[in-house]
């Protein structure tokens, strides 16, 4: 790079304000435009940032030669067709995830970030959690001795009330999954993360609130996808799982984790409430888990500043698009495994 400063654009302005906090707080990175579908988010986005620039149309964004990378916070039918774009254009992406609609949409988007030569990464946020970070180092170390099985669940009520209006995320054209593409996607890449590959997967979805009310009328829309996911799951070396999304849990706000061994057992959880994630584990047969200190992380505080550190030093972003491509493997065997009504292989 010619300079020490880092231009990043966001494209998408509702979970993009988080990415715009995140780059804000990078040393010698500066976000110089936004862009979202309607000028009134953007100006009220860029106002409340101190973003001098705002678009509408996100390939204004991608003609800009000063602009070293881009975050891409749409919907999800849009990602494949940006991101091509963003690499081909000579940008660095960092993509929300879902990564694609599918494994084919992310597949491509893998092979072009390949192709391009940039830097890519999918925003799997909780590998920068401490206490994930802390618990990825325990496993590694054989804290708890050989996995037997695990338990996780992450479950929350942001679309509980049948009041909640019919969005993009109720449509499988624009999301591909619902409480899945949410939130299961993360215990996935989480789990994957820790313990390693799944091998086959046998699950049972549910669409709770079948309608909901149409934003621009009194109408009521159906509700495509999924609110509530139950499914288990072998892994690499026999280890047996348990998962449980829900986006209709009402007084839950909560990931939970369970991962038990022949030495002990280790246990994650984030409540969202106090915004604080905490580590128990234990170890031996008469034990009983205790909390675990957390060191401070200096190496990567964000997903924004491992992104920019990644660009500055001309290494991978891990995750990268390889690892939402390989979750999105999951998450359609997942969904195949309802269709079918049978164990799905991967």
């Amino acid at each position: 790079m010619a300079s020490d400063l880092l231009r990043v654009a966001v494209i998408g302005l509702g979970f993009g304000q988080y990415h715009v906090r995140g780059y804000q707080a990078c040393p010698d990175v500066v976000v110089e435009t936004i862009c979202s579908r309607t000028a009134a988010t953007a100006q009220r986005v860029a106002t409340d940032y101190g973003i001098a620039e705002t678009h509408t149309d996100y390939r204004a964004v991608l003609d800009r030669k000063d602009i070293d990378a881009v975050s891409i916070c749409t919907p999800v039918n849009l990602h494949k067709q940006m991101a091509v774009e963003a690499l081909e254009a000579g940008k660095h992406v960092l993509c929300e995830k879902p990564l694609g609609l599918n494994t084919e949409e992310a597949g491509d988007m893998l092979e072009s970030a390949r192709r391009s030569g940039m830097v890519h990464m999918t925003n799997f946020g909780w590998r920068f959690n401490g206490s994930a970070f802390r618990m990825k180092s325990l496993l590694d170390e054989g804290y708890i001795g050989r996995i037997y099985h695990l338990n996780a669940r992450y479950m929350m009520g942001y679309r509980a009330s049948p009041r909640k209006e019919h969005s993009w995320r109720e449509r499988r054209v624009e999301a591909g999954l619902g409480a899945m593409g949410d939130l299961g996607v993360h215990l996935i890449d989480m789990t994957r993360w820790w313990v390693g590959e799944f091998e086959r997967v046998c699950s049972l979805m549910h669409t709770l609130i079948p309608e909901r009310p149409a934003p621009d009328s009194s109408a009521m829309r159906e509700s495509e996808l999924e609110d509530a996911c139950a499914f288990i799951s072998q892994m690499q070396d026999g280890i047996q799982a348990v998962f449980h999304v829900s986006r209709c849990a009402l007084y839950t706000d909560y990931i939970h984790i369970d991962i038990h061994g022949s030495d002990g057992a280790l246990q994650f959880q984030f409540v969202r409430d106090t915004m604080q994630a905490s580590l128990k584990g234990g170890q031996g047969l008469r034990s009983s888990l205790q909390p675990l200190p957390v060191p401070a992380r200096q190496d990567a505080l964000s997903p924004q500043r491992h992104f920019v550190d990644a660009i500055r030093s001309g290494g991978e972003a891990d995750p990268s698009f390889n690892e939402g491509f390989c979750v999105q493997q999951v998450a359609d065997a997942i969904s195949a495994s309802e269709e079918k009504q049978t164990w799905v292989a991967l």
